[in-house]
């Protein structure tokens, strides 16, 4: 799976090559959400957020990954997932591309998984704002994942223009 966007972005299938690609170039702020969330070193995190995933991508921009991205599935079988996204210091350097292919993955993501959710730290605004942009919207109280020094927003994604959903849990 490959495909360009752009003769300076393309897309492609996760592996471990990207991931070592990228760790050196992850943004500040992205290195301590992960630490915030996993108490794993970077490297680490990001292994376990691929291992776990149904489907996850790299972007790259100019020939190196600038960021990756994926949707882990809460059952086998069921249509909730967890998305992420992990991003090096080239992201900012092409906010429109970036921006363009977060939107189109997202699209992804929903036909994999219907009813999408993600947590950020509360202190990473910049991801915050990203994720009501794509159409995200807060959903619950703040909460705790592996320390108490943090505290993650829920958000989960409206459903694509005419789905209907049912939370068969309650």
């Amino acid at each position: 799976m490959e495909s360009f966007f752009s003769h300076h972005i393309s897309l492609e299938r996760l592996c471990k090559e990207h991931l070592d690609e990228i760790c050196p170039f992850l943004r500040w702020q992205d290195q301590q959400e992960m630490w915030a969330a996993y108490r794993l070193p970077a490297r680490e995190a990001l292994a376990l957020c691929w291992k776990h995933s149904s489907f996850a991508v790299a972007m790259r921009y100019r020939g190196c990954v600038a960021a990756v991205a994926g949707v882990e599935g809460q059952t086998l079988l069921g249509g909730r997932g967890c998305v992420w996204s992990w991003t090096a210091e080239a992201v900012l350097r092409c906010p429109k591309s970036f921006w363009q292919v977060s939107c189109r993955l997202l699209q992804q993501f929903q036909q994999l998984y219907p009813m999408l959710y993600a947590a950020c730290d509360e202190r990473y605004l910049s991801a915050r704002r990203y994720l009501l942009r794509l159409g995200a919207r807060q959903a619950g109280e703040k909460f705790y994942l592996a320390g108490k020094e943090t505290r993650f927003v829920p958000y989960v994604f409206a459903a694509p223009a005419g789905r209907i959903f049912i939370n068969k849990e309650k």
